[in-house]
C-alpha cells in the first residue's frame, strides 16, 4: 500500500479512535454475556477451573447462556485484569483495539478492488458506524471474532500455496481458523466453508489444506482438555424447525436495515437500504467477473447457521455481513461509469454517502453518552449487591433473572429461573437448593412469571431486602437438616 494511501487511512483511523474511547461509557448492560467472558478470565488470573464461574446452568432456557464460553476473548481479557482487575474501561479498551485492527485488515484485503477515495470511505462508513460504535461498551466477543474471521478470509486467499515457507503458512491459517472457533463457537462454520474453498480452487485437498487442518484440530482438542467443554451444552439450544427458519429468514432482513439506523425515521432508512442494496447487487455483479473469494464461500455456511439458529440473534449474528455489504456497495458505485457519465456518477454517489452521513449523525444527536443505567451503573443494582455480600453466605443459592451478572459482582451461584409455569419454576427451585429469589419489576419476565409465583407462595417465602427496583426474598424451610439437604416442596398457598 502506498504512502499517498497509508496517511490519510492512519488519519482516519486515529480519529476513529480518539472518538471511540473519549465516548466510552461506564456502566453495563442488563444483557450480562459480558460477565460470563469475564468471569472467565477471572479464574485464567486465579487458577481456577475455567468454568467455575458460580453461574447455574439451566438446560430449559438454554438460550440464556451456556455452560461456559470459548476460551480465547477470555485469555485475551485475562492480561487486562491481571493488570486493572474489574476496570471495565480497561476492557473496553481491548474491545475498541479489536476493532481497529480489523479495520486495518479490511483496509490491507480490499485494497486491490477498491481505489483510495473508496477505500477512505469505506473506513468511514463502518469505523463511524452507530453500530460498530455500540459495540464498543459491550465486553462481549462479536468485535474479536470479527477481527479473526476477516483475518483469517485474508491469510486463507492471500497464503502462497508453493514457495518454500508455505508450511508456515499453513500453520498460521489453522491457527486463524480455531481462534475464529475458540473466540465464537459458529466460528467453526469456517471450517466447512475452508474445505470448499480449498476444493473449489483446487480440485482436491492440498498439503496446505491438511496442515492447516491438522493445526486447527489439534487446538481445538487441546482447548477441550484444558479448558473442558462447556461451550457444548450450545448444542442444548440448537433445535431447528421449520418455523424458526421461516421467522429467521424473515427476521435477519429486517434486523440488516437498521444498517442506516431509524434516526431519520423508518421510511427514510427503508428507501435508503433499498437504494444501497441496488447498488450492492450491482457490485456484487462486478465482484463475480474475477472469481468467487474465501469471503463469499466463508458466508455460506456462516449463514445457513444463523437461519438454522433457533434463537434470534438480532444484528451481532450479522455483523461479519456488514463490512461485505458496504464493501460491494462501494464496488457498485465505483463501477457506475461503466454506464453512466461521470457527472452522474458523482453525483450518485456524492448523494447516497450524503444520505448516509445525515443518518450517522442524527443517530449520535441522539445517541446516549453518560453511564450506562444498568447494572454496575444503576445505584440500586449496586446496593443490592452490597446486601448480597454483607448479609449472606457465599453459599447460598440465588435465582435472578441476570443470574451471571449477580455471579459476577457478588461471587454467589446463581441461576435463571424456568420461564414455563409455576410447577416447574417450583421443581427447579427444589432441584438447586435455592436459598434467595431476587425479583424486580424492571424485567418483563420478572413481571409475568416470577412476581406472581412469589404472591402465590407467599407463606414460604420472606422478604428480606427492598429497594426501588429490587426485591429479595429467602426461601423458608422446615429445619435446618432440610436446608442442608432438600428444600421444601413449594405448593401454592392459594389458586
Amino acid at each position: 500500500m502506498k504512502l499517498r494511501t497509508v496517511l490519510p487511512l492512519s488519519v482516519i483511523l486515529l480519529g476513529i479512535a480518539a472518538f471511540y474511547i473519549l465516548t466510552l461509557r461506564r456502566g453495563n448492560f442488563w444483557a450480562d454475556d459480558y460477565a460470563l467472558y469475564i468471569h472467565h478470565a477471572k479464574n485464567i488470573v486465579e487458577g481456577r477451573p475455567y468454568a467455575d464461574t458460580d453461574y447455574i446452568y439451566n438446560p430449559d432456557v438454554a438460550d440464556y447462556s451456556p455452560r461456559a464460553y470459548p476460551p480465547v476473548f477470555p485469555l485475551f481479557l485475562a492480561p487486562v485484569y491481571r493488570a486493572f482487575g474489574f476496570n471495565f474501561l480497561a476492557m473496553k479498551f481491548e474491545v475498541v483495539t479489536f476493532f481497529l485492527l480489523t479495520l486495518i485488515v479490511l483496509a490491507f484485503y480490499w485494497r486491490g478492488d477498491l481505489r483510495r477515495p473508496y477505500l477512505i470511505a469505506l473506513l468511514l462508513i463502518l469505523g463511524l458506524s452507530p453500530i460498530f460504535w455500540g459495540f464498543k461498551d459491550s465486553v462481549v466477543a462479536d468485535i474479536p471474532f470479527l477481527f479473526f474471521f476477516y483475518l483469517v478470509v485474508w491469510v486463507t486467499q492471500s497464503a502462497p500455496r508453493n514457495t518454500s515457507m508455505w508450511w508456515a503458512w499453513a500453520v498460521t491459517n489453522g491457527l486463524l481458523l480455531y481462534l475464529c472457533a475458540g473466540t465464537r463457537t459458529i466460528g467453526l462454520t469456517l471450517i466447512p466453508g475452508f474445505l470448499f474453498y480449498e476444493l473449489l480452487s483446487y480440485r482436491r485437498l492440498t498439503r496446505f489444506t491438511a496442515i492447516s487442518l491438522a493445526v486447527c484440530t489439534a487446538f481445538l482438542l487441546m482447548q477441550r482438555r484444558i479448558f473442558g467443554s462447556g461451550e457444548q451444552s450450545y448444542t442444548d439450544q440448537l433445535h431447528p424447525t421449520l418455523s424458526t427458519l421461516l421467522f429467521n429468514a424473515k427476521q435477519y432482513p429486517h434486523d440488516f436495515m437498521m444498517l442506516w439506523t431509524y434516526s431519520l425515521g423508518l421510511g427514510l432508512c427503508v428507501a435508503l437500504f433499498l437504494i444501497t442494496t441496488v447498488v450492492v447487487c450491482y457490485g456484487f455483479a462486478i465482484h463475480l467477473k474475477h472469481r468467487l473469494t474465501v469471503l463469499d464461500v466463508f458466508l455460506v455456511p456462516y449463514l445457513g447457521m444463523v437461519l438454522l439458529w433457533p434463537a434470534p440473534q438480532g444484528i451481532r449474528f450479522l455483523l461479519p455481513v456488514i463490512p461485505y455489504y458496504v464493501y460491494l456497495m462501494l464496488l457498485g458505485l465505483q463501477g457506475l461509469p461503466t454506464f453512466l457519465p461521470v457527472q452522474w456518477t458523482k453525483v450518485a454517489t456524492a448523494t447516497i454517502l450524503l444520505l448516509i452521513a445525515t443518518s450517522y449523525a442524527a443517530a449520535f444527536r441522539h445517541a446516549t453518552y453518560g453511564t450506562i443505567r444498568q447494572t454496575d451503573g444503576r445505584t440500586s443494582f449496586n446496593d443490592l449487591c452490597r446486601f448480597i455480600d454483607d448479609h449472606t453466605s457465599q453459599q447460598d443459592v440465588f435465582i435472578f433473572r441476570r443470574s451471571r451478572a449477580l455471579s459476577l459482582f457478588t461471587s454467589r451461584p446463581a441461576a435463571m429461573y424456568d420461564l414455563r409455569d409455576d410447577n416447574h419454576l417450583a421443581t427447579y427451585l427444589a432441584s438447586i437448593h435455592a436459598n434467595y429469589i431476587v425479583s424486580s419489576p424492571i424485567f418483563d419476565e420478572d413481571r409475568t412469571i416470577l412476581t406472581p409465583f412469589i404472591h402465590s407462595h407467599a407463606n414460604q417465602l420472606t422478604e428480606v431486602y427492598e429497594n426501588p427496583d429490587f426485591q429479595v426474598y429467602r426461601v423458608l424451610y422446615d429445619s435446618p437438616s432440610a436446608q442442608a439437604n432438600a428444600p421444601i416442596t413449594l405448593i401454592p398457598t392459594h389458586q
